[in-house]
């Protein structure tokens, strides 16, 4: 398993029963998006920022978290610009914690091995050979490869897989969104208003939080998205301009706390065009599923479903339906 982001860890949970898994990550930590950092007393989830099902599955899965305190209601409806604003019917669920800790809470009893980056991916006709940039190497008999496809493109390439053409074309048509993901610790309040979410309608920030009004964090601190269309444009600019446009845009209450500013830059944010089905299973190669948001479905819930599917194609692959 390449990848411990949602979709390796909930294929890895299906397949745990009937084989041996191992996921390897590059990261220092497990959940991929799901992802929170801490500055000081601040808790910063700077991935992403909620949970909602639209399946039974996955509410299945998410009504069990809740009810292990890992996952919690944040609020009902969307968020517009002045929060709050239009009930759907969905309830935002967030990580009780924080939502890197719903990733660390499913990578319980998994064989996970994070500052594990994978250098290339080859076969032997009958088993694959996943080459570690430590040196090391592992024999699989499978793969599901949970990275953002152009990682997942590259690995095959360094191992000199050649793809099929239409599998090709089909990884090859898929393309994400970046973004420029801010973090700050606040002096007081943000002035942001409950449930601490708004979502601009025009300008660089596409979504802004207050973890503090979220309720993960113990003093008020901010996370801003930047809109895809920013974060293109300004990717490879100075920090400082970054956060100077985004707080000017911001309209803070507070002041942000010198030293307490952070970027996260997310190549892969989120898919702008995806594959239409939960997987992608690679032809003329020994079993290896591509998985992901990118495929079927985007944000957590798509990646589980994905992860899910992959899993059950690989069970079939290999033989060893539970």
């Amino acid at each position: 398993m390449v990848g411990a982001g949602m979709a390796g860890l909930t294929a890895a949970h299906r397949l745990s029963g009937v084989t041996e898994v191992v996921i390897l990550d590059k990261g220092r930590g497990v959940g991929g998006r799901l992802a929170t950092r801490r500055i000081g007393d601040a808790t910063i989830d700077h991935g992403a920022q909620f949970i909602t099902t639209h399946t039974s599955e996955f509410a299945e899965l998410v009504e069990r978290l809740v009810g292990e305190h890992v996952v919690a209601p944040w609020f009902r409806g969307r968020v517009g610009p002045d929060g709050v604003n239009d009930s759907d019917g969905h309830t935002r669920f967030r990580g009780s914690v924080s939502m890197n800790a719903i990733a660390k809470s499913l990578a319980i009893g998994l064989d996970v091995r994070t500052a594990s980056q994978v250098a290339a991916l080859r076969h032997d006709g009958e088993s694959w050979k996943v080459a570690l940039v430590d040196g090391s190497e592992l024999v699989a008999d499978a793969v599901i490869a949970t990275s953002p496809v152009p990682q997942t493109i590259a690995l095959l390439q360094n191992g000199e897989v050649a793809l099929a053409a239409k599998d090709e074309a089909a990884l090859e048509a898929i393309e994400y969104d970046p973004c420029l993901a801010f973090m700050a610790v606040l002096d007081g309040p943000s002035g942001l208003s409950e449930p601490g979410a708004v979502d601009p309608v025009d300008g660089p920030i596409d979504w802004m939080a207050d973890n503090f009004l979220k309720g993960i964090s113990a003093v008020p601190a901010v996370t801003i998205h930047a809109t895809p269309e920013f974060s293109r444009a300004q990717w490879d600019a100075p920090d400082e301009a970054i956060t100077e446009a985004l707080l000017v845009a911001a309209q803070l209450e507070s002041a942000v706390i010198s030293g307490s500013i952070q970027i996260q830059r997310w190549r892969y944010a989120r898919p702008s065009v995806e594959h239409p089905e939960r997987f992608l299973q690679l032809s003329g190669v020994p079993p290896f599923v591509c998985a992901g948001d990118a495929f079927g479905g985007a944000k957590v819930e798509g990646a589980a479903l994905s992860g899910a599917a992959a899993a059950q194609a690989i069970e079939s692959a290999l033989g060893r339906n539970a």
